[in-house]
């Protein structure tokens, strides 16, 4: 009784299993319906088991305080490790007790091989002297040093000799000719280290405003708020800033970042080369897991000056690196179950019934024409 009343509900009628027609053509249909599901299950299991990551663009809402790590590891195959200097600047005109830094350097060969039995030596950040760059003893003050006929008059220094050449107007060619520029540590580190190279490595944490660090050589000295580099009578064409930068990134490193700068060799056959690298720095976030890792991405512009064709500056390397108000957000984000299970009914379903719908209009096609064909016998 039960059972006959359950009947009138039933939407999937049966037929009759004589009245029902196999046709090859239904069987080609089958075999690719039944491919197409596969391969759509294949699929949709990939994906499922896939993790998206979404790219989301927000207004840079963290607070200036923050501090950004910059790392950093560069080569300058023909420029001694004493001749070397870092500086690191800022619109806020950070000072060397605000500054966080962890350098170092390592001597090198001229096959850029480690030189035997040196080792990696802190370097210093924002290291300025007070403008005296004499490193003759106390003592040769008692003597009365030759000024080389520039003036009258004792040249007890190195120091002294550059003033009187200037003085005089004239271009103090060969320092490491002059007696009171023999102790000169510039001069010495050219003559003593020749073939010699360097690589620095480490990083600076700075401000999350626009700024600029850059290896260049001479000695580093500030005057009214100035910042610049001391050659001591030295030409410019006489440091080669050939350099490949090995690694260069700003804060945490996250899944499938990039680092346009990382390999990036610039070499020259002369001196007085200054590279700038202009970075747009764009702040990212990365959420995994719950977890969010606090980044930056950057975008570059390259521009390298000749000093030696009068262009100005000093040779080294100068990045320049300025914030963007945008930030990046990705988000790794994984389908649910559900959705999952629900795709996978679709895909039978759908396919299912267009293949349903295929056969039937092939068939009724085909019936059509055999009986139109038997009329026309008949006729």
């Amino acid at each position: 009784m039960l059972s006959s009343r359950l009947r009138r509900f039933d939407l999937y009628t049966k037929p009759v299993e004589d009245c029902r027609v196999k046709t090859s053509f239904g069987g080609i249909v089958t075999l690719v319906s039944f491919l197409v599901i596969v391969l759509l299950f294949i699929t949709e299991t990939w994906s499922f088991f896939t993790v998206q990551v979404v790219e989301q663009l927000y207004v840079d809402s963290t607070s200036a305080d923050q501090q950004i790590e910059i790392h950093f590891d560069i080569t300058l195959p023909n420029l001694a490790c004493a001749l070397v200097t870092i500086d690191l600047m800022s619109q806020s005109g950070d000072n060397k007790d605000s500054i966080k830094d962890d350098v170092f350097k390592q001597r090198l060969d001229i096959n850029g091989k480690v030189i035997e039995g040196t080792k990696p030596e802190k370097q210093e950040v924002n290291t300025k002297k007070d403008g005296s760059n004499s490193t003759e003893s106390s003592k040769n003050k008692e003597k009365c040093g030759s000024c080389y006929g520039a003036i009258r008059g004792c040249c007890n220094t190195c120091d002294d000799v550059r003033e009187a050449y200037r003085a005089r107007g004239w271009v103090l060619q060969n320092p490491e000719e002059i007696e009171q520029c023999k102790n000169d540590a510039l001069l010495r580190a050219l003559s003593q280290m020749p073939g010699e190279g360097c690589r620095l490595w480490g990083k600076l944490s700075v401000g999350k405003i626009t700024g600029n660090f850059h290896i260049a050589p001479g000695v580093p000295s500030t005057h009214s708020s100035s910042h610049y580099h001391d050659f001591h009578s030295l030409s410019p064409g006489r440091f080669n800033t050939s350099h490949t930068i090995n690694h260069l990134s700003f804060g945490q490193a996250f899944p499938g970042r990039r680092y346009p700068l990382d390999g990036r060799s610039v070499y020259t056959d002369k001196g007085g080369i200054m590279q700038q690298y202009q970075l747009k720095i764009v702040p990212t976030r990365y959420i995994s897991d719950g977890k969010t890792i606090e980044s930056h991405q950057f975008s570059i512009t390259m521009l390298q000056k000749d000093i030696m064709n009068g262009a100005g500056g000093i040779p080294g390397i100068f990045v320049q690196y300025e914030f963007s108000p945008l930030m990046v957000q990705y988000e790794e984000r994984q389908r649910s179950l559900s959705f999952f299970l629900v795709s996978l009914c679709a895909i039978v379903g759908g396919v299912h019934t267009v293949a349903s719908l295929i056969d039937a209009l092939f068939y009724s096609t085909q019936r059509a024409l055999q009986v139109k064909g038997m009329v026309g016998k008949f006729s």
